[in-house]
């Protein structure tokens, strides 16, 4: 299971099952230089979070000077891929002002995480493994299935 819950709030708001090779991102904007931010995570065949790569326009805090990983410049992006990182938890701040977004399955999803989360509040976003018959008892949740993005 693929898990957004609102630290905050204590609230799931997503709740579903994935399968490996799930993929989402998040996306920001640069708080100083107000450009996008990706992060890109799959579900790995064990069921964890695996962070695969990121792409960036703006080099400076938060970005490592030197990596082994796979590194490019594409559409005045720098990409890097091949991350491979396991993630027991993503702990996501949502502030307005970095227009926090979710990209679900495989990008197709836009979220606009200011329609669903307070400004400041904490998502986590996790997997967890549970028996079958919790998963058919309870369904799945996905609150942001009635909001829609706002354009970019």
């Amino acid at each position: 299971m693929l898990e957004i819950r609102s630290k905050d709030r204590n609230e799931v708001l997503f709740w579903k099952r994935t399968v490996p090779g799930y993929a989402f991102a998040t996306l920001i904007r640069h708080s100083v230089h107000l450009t996008p931010v990706y992060e890109y995570y799959s579900v790995d065949e064990k069921g964890r979070l695996i962070l695969r790569g990121t792409k960036l326009q703006d080099l400076g805090w938060g970005v490592p000077s030197t990596f082994s990983e796979r590194s490019y410049i594409q559409d005045a992006f720098v990409v890097i891929e091949g991350m491979d990182r396991p993630i027991d938890c993503i702990p996501f701040r949502v502030s307005y002002i970095a227009r926090p977004r979710l990209l679900l399955d495989d990008g197709t999803r836009e979220i606009d995480l200011t329609q669903s989360v307070d400004d400041f509040d904490r998502i986590d976003i996790f997997t967890e493994q549970i028996p079958m018959w919790n998963y058919l008892s309870r369904g799945e949740i996905d609150v942001f299935s009635k909001k829609t993005a706002a354009p970019r």
